[in-house]
């Protein structure tokens, strides 16, 4: 979702606003007529997924478990061992861009795991089992990666980590999260990514850090994990990337991040961000905020030589239950920005698209609103629109047409103090539209569960 500013997220997804014109319709057998009752079906149709749904089991909130203290307030089985629980639905049904072809799925999972107490101050384990299995998905519209590749269920083992504690750093290995800016979970489907690494983080003062080596990953639709050389594509090599990163939270809501991210023999990526709060009264605070990004092939450049870059400008100001944003994002014209290993950090990265191609010149504009204040407690609404321009094929040098992206989101959070705290409903729809293509309209219904102990 839009990116840094932060707005009221009960389910992370670039399930954020990220945080995407008309209210454009699908072909009807190939022409360009327009069909009004496609998109009002499809909101029916998983509007009754959503209600069956509901009955059962629903969605997973935050990311697997991290090495950490355990819960003071939270049961615990016998030996002090912590145990987590978080369950998620999700219907998904997506257009194309310039194609007639639709993706549609929807599935139950999440994931459970447990984490040990710190044995002698020392030593922890944790271990994230994560599933999504099918409830429907046509094979003729594959492609949501709620699912594995052919509509396919799938389960994993997707964290089993040791962490060391030393003077006071944390060394963690084997399988865990990772969530830097362009290597990340990526938590928008039913399982997040997760990652065979080993890690070092601590931190001092006002600044945290964290960094290690990566040898394999897990894709969100994935029940295996692969190098990450072959995740980005290079072919029969065995490579990993070694990132470092850190965050100097300098003010309330204030920081500077910069992150290093080096694959061997594939490319490098340099990243920094940082946010500035400025407090208007007690009701407003305004937010300005920046990013760069350089990518760059090194070694045998193994994925092909190319050099690029990419920056960001927002502003925001939030007053009460009200926020308000905007953005403006570009790229270079060496190549689009890559981000295989995660989400892209773009402050642009809408639900569909991140703005990302060559040479592309992108504003938005954003709002969203707490319910609270008017009746509807645990209820927020959030809507961007973005557009760009001056798109090209990096190859060949060739115009690409210029897009534009409509979001629209609502989270309804049960109250903590109801039978269903922890159960939290997102709808969220998107067009985008590309000029000289009907406009493709994009539905994501997403119940999450975050059992209670």
């Amino acid at each position: 979702m839009p990116g840094r500013i932060d707005i009221p997220e009960p389910c992370r997804e670039p399930l954020d606003l990220r945080a995407n014109d008309t209210l454009g319709w699908r072909r009807s057998d190939g022409d360009v007529k327009r069909t009004p009752w496609r998109p009002v079906s499809r909101l029916l149709v998983a509007g009754c997924a959503l209600l069956a749904a509901s009955a059962v089991a629903q969605g997973i909130t935050g990311q697997g478990l991290v090495p950490g203290e355990l819960s003071k307030d939270r049961y615990k089985l016998p030996g002090g061992f912590e145990p987590a629980v978080a369950l998620r639905t999700y219907y998904w049904d997506s257009e194309s861009i310039g194609s007639t072809s639709t993706s549609e799925a929807w599935a139950l999972g999440g994931w459970a795991g447990v984490r040990t107490p710190w044995w002698g101050d020392l030593f922890q384990v944790g271990l994230v089992g994560y599933t999504s299995q099918k409830l429907h998905g046509p094979e003729d519209k594959d492609g949501s990666k709620l699912l594995a590749p052919g509509q396919k269920s799938f389960a994993v083992l997707g964290e089993a980590y040791g962490a060391v504690r030393v003077l006071d750093q944390t060394l963690t290995g084997y399988r865990q999260i990772v969530n830097r800016p362009w290597i990340n979970p990526q938590d928008n489907r039913m399982v997040p990514n997760t990652f065979e690494a080993y890690t070092v983080s601590g931190a001092r003062g006002e600044v945290g850090y964290t960094g290690g080596y990566i040898a394999k990953m897990k894709t969100r639709a994935s029940d295996g994990f692969d190098w990450m050389s072959t995740v980005v594509g290079s072919k029969g090599t065995h490579k990993g990337v070694a990132f470092a990163g850190a965050t100097w939270d300098f003010a309330k809501n204030g920081y500077l991040r910069v992150d290093e991210q080096y694959g061997y023999d594939l490319f490098n990526t340099f990243y920094i961000e940082g946010k500035v709060p400025i407090v208007v009264d007690a009701q407003t605070t305004v937010f300005l905020g920046a990013q760069y990004t350089n990518q760059k092939s090194v070694g045998k450049e193994e994925i092909g030589a190319f050099s690029t870059w990419a920056g960001g400008l927002q502003a925001a100001i939030a007053r009460g239950p009200f926020g308000g944003q905007l953005y403006y994002t570009q790229v270079g014209k060496g190549r689009d920005t890559q981000n295989p290993f995660g989400d892209n950090a773009s402050f642009l990265n809408l639900t569909q698209v991140p703005f990302n191609t060559a040479g592309e010149k992108a504003w938005g504009v954003g709002a969203n609103v707490n319910l609270a204040p008017f009746g509807a407690p645990g209820l927020t609404a959030s809507a961007v629109y973005a557009s760009s321009n001056d798109r090209i094929d990096a190859v060949t040098g060739g115009p690409i047409p210029d897009r534009q992206e409509t979001d629209l989101r609502a989270d309804y959070a049960f109250a903590k103090d109801s039978a269903l705290k922890g159960l939290v409903a997102t709808l969220r729809g998107a067009w985008l539209h590309q000029d000289g293509s009907p406009t493709a309209f994009q539905l994501r219904i997403i119940l999450n569960y975050a059992v209670p102990f």
